[in-house]
């Protein structure tokens, strides 16, 4: 009976490139997220408001794509600025208009979500102006906030470089009916998928060989 080892250096090799890969995945700025909203505290007609706004002064472009939405949205009821598409399927805004709004019928009781990516020139061109993507939950009279008396139930700050600082993109939930969670580029997983086969592999080549 024989068992083969990898020698240590392929060992550490192996065991370094997942360590990066699950590291790209933990700690690279996602452009990409997944929103999630649980009406389910109410009842009857509402709106979800889609906002898109820049700083006060000149704010580097950016632009945010929301698709695979999911709940029970109704019919448009406004939209204003730079943003189109159509509900469900694909909405684009931009920030070059002053404000950039989108405002939906929907029925409340259940939840929705939808998925959200980010890109722009703001993400390689400094400034000193961000900007702004929330959402709002109103009630049937499209006046009265759902989830937070304030305002928006989540937010997004994209802020262009600055100086010695990157660009970033800060999400932020003000209502526990709203959760954000990042959904990692294909590039990340397969960094991660490729780490974890060579793992397979070398157990498969460390298992005990049976000669005859």
């Amino acid at each position: 009976m024989m068992t083969t080892t990898l020698p240590p250096a392929l060992r550490r090799a192996l065991l370094a490139a997942v360590l990066a890969a699950s590291s790209s995945v933990a700690l690279a700025d996602p452009l990409a997220y997944r929103v999630e909203i649980d009406t389910s505290a109410f009842a009857g007609a509402g709106f979800l408001d889609f906002a898109f706004i820049a700083g006060n002064s000149p704010a580097p472009g950016a632009s945010a794509v929301l698709s695979n939405f999911s709940g029970a949205f109704g019919a448009l009821e406004s939209q204003e600025g730079n943003v189109s598409g159509s509900v469900p399927g694909t909405l684009t805004f931009g920030n070059s208009g002053a404000y950039n709004d989108w405002f939906h019928n929907v029925t409340l009781g259940g939840k929705f979500g939808f998925n959200i990516v980010f890109g722009g020139d703001f993400l390689n061109t400094a400034g000193n102006a961000g900007t702004t993507f929330g959402v709002g939950l109103l009630d049937y009279t499209g006046m009265s906030y759902l989830g937070n008396a304030n305002g928006n139930v989540l937010q997004f700050e994209l802020t262009p470089l600055n100086g010695g600082l990157p660009a970033s993109i800060t999400g932020s939930s003000y209502a526990s009916i709203a959760t954000i969670s990042a959904v990692p580029e294909a590039s990340e997983w397969m960094m991660l998928t490729g780490g974890l086969a060579l793992i397979a592999f070398a157990l498969r080549r460390r298992q005990p060989v049976t000669r005859a």
